[in-house]
């Protein structure tokens, strides 16, 4: 019944298109043929609609080869299609010739409507999508779609390009250097993007990209050994420096002495905020503190990327805490809290500069020890509000709790288990009254 319906849609279309054939043709170079094309096209369309693709597939393969260029559409619903009867086919033989029509599909949409490098990373990654033991050749096709896209490039091609990079060099296709050289580019893709309308996406994105590099490099001495050399030839390549700082961030080498004195060139090149806030990190891991926080200082007053600035603010404030500057730490934590009101790293440095400055809350036995309820109430916080820090909070909780005052001291001044208490010090905080046996 309803194939009956579609042909009699089908019908209407074709009389519609009998009449105005003469006057408009746009799909073909005869009326027939445009009859036809607007046809096969109605009859399609209406059980694509339905997910009805075995039946669809039969006027969509009539109206490609009469009318190709009737819309992209044309060639975007083919591609769909042919994608589900892929996933759908039990037979190896069978499943290869669907790929092998998806791929052409995606070559005439190409040749009839362009946009050649979006439609080469959708080809390429469905390549590398249905032919996995063929890395090569789906990765020419993603290198084409990046060389066209550049930063424009889709997440998932940009997934796919970075993984075949990865599959061929575990089928000793390409060197190391070769997977290197991509991981600066593919990250530059998700930073240009990462703030955009699908920015989860290019996020995601890195860390699937991240995921592989981890695979390939997993310690500082191999990353040294490739990139000294290279760095001391050309101490001036912006580019070259600008991979090597990002390949050490990823494997946490900023305490390397090479990424400190490849840091310090990109500065003396570009003294911008990147620049600065790599100088930042590699004092910092060397326990200079007064000389990481003014790298980090740096960044603070000028960058508005919000992700370094949320780690700037870190490390300025632990590096303050390291320093014997509390009060100072707190207010940096608190800059954290407001980019992501869900930190845990936040108040655990709020916790941890409370016990740093307890000396200016003195008192007696009671009291001097009143600083250490806040300081566990923010961890309590920082374990409520951040599943990824509760581990680490729960022990300082049971480390911290055990400095809490005697019951007996407090009850000589006056104070109970479950009062509230003011702490009169430069903290200020309002807190419960707790104590130990």
């Amino acid at each position: 019944m309803m194939k009956r319906s579609v042909i009699f849609l089908a019908l209407i279309a074709w009389s519609i298109s009998a009449i105005q054939a003469q006057q408009i043709r746009t799909y073909t170079e005869s009326d027939e043929d445009s009859i036809a094309c607007i046809t096969s096209a109605s009859l399609y369309i209406e059980f694509f609609k339905q997910d009805n693709y075995v039946d669809a597939v039969k006027g969509w393969r009539q109206a490609v080869k009469i009318c190709p260029k009737f819309s992209e559409s044309l060639w975007v619903n083919g591609a769909k299609m042919y994608q589900s009867m892929i996933s759908d086919a039990d037979d190896k033989e069978m499943k290869s010739k669907l790929v092998d029509t998806l791929e052409w599909i995606y070559d005439q949409r190409i040749e009839h409507y362009s946009n050649e490098g979006y439609v080469r990373g959708r080809k390429g990654a469905d390549m590398a999508k249905y032919r996995g033991s063929k890395p090569k050749e789906a990765h020419e096709e993603l290198a084409k779609s990046y060389e066209a896209m550049k930063l424009d490039m889709e997440p998932a091609a940009l997934i796919y390009y970075f993984k075949t990079a990865y599959d061929m060099y575990r089928k000793e296709l390409v060197d190391l250097d070769y997977v290197l050289n991509l991981y600066g580019p593919a990250s530059a893709v998700v930073n240009n993007n990462k703030d955009g309308q699908y920015g989860s996406a290019y996020q995601t994105a890195q860390k699937n990209i991240d995921n592989y590099m981890g695979k390939i490099v997993q310690d500082c001495a191999t990353l040294v050994s490739i990139f000294k050399p290279k760095f001391e030839a050309n101490p001036s390549d912006e580019a070259l420096l600008d991979q090597i700082t990002k390949l050490m961030d990823k494997v946490d080498c900023a305490d390397e002495a090479l990424y400190l004195d490849v840091a310090v060139a990109k500065y003396k090149m570009n003294p911008n905020a990147e620049a600065a806030f790599s100088i930042g990190k590699a004092y910092y891991k060397r326990k200079d503190y007064n000389e990481a926080n003014n790298y980090f200082k740096e960044v603070i007053d000028s960058s508005e990327d919000q992700d370094m600035l949320f780690e700037s603010y870190q490390y300025y404030a632990v590096g303050s805490i390291n320093l014997g500057q509390a009060q100072t730490a707190v207010a940096y934590a608190k800059k954290m809290l407001a980019i992501n009101p869900n930190s845990g790293e936040a108040y655990i440095i709020i916790g941890n500069a409370y016990v740093k400055g307890k000396g200016d809350c003195g008192g007696d036995a009671c009291k001097s020890r009143a600083v250490y309820w806040a300081v566990v109430d923010k961890f309590a916080r920082a374990k409520a509000v951040d599943p990824e820090v509760s581990s680490k909070a729960q022990q300082l909780i049971n480390s911290y709790s055990a400095q809490f005052p005697k019951k007996e001291d407090c009850f000589f001044y006056g104070l109970t288990d479950g009062q509230d208490y003011t702490l009169d010090c430069w903290i200020g905080e309002t807190t419960k009254v707790r104590t130990r046996e």
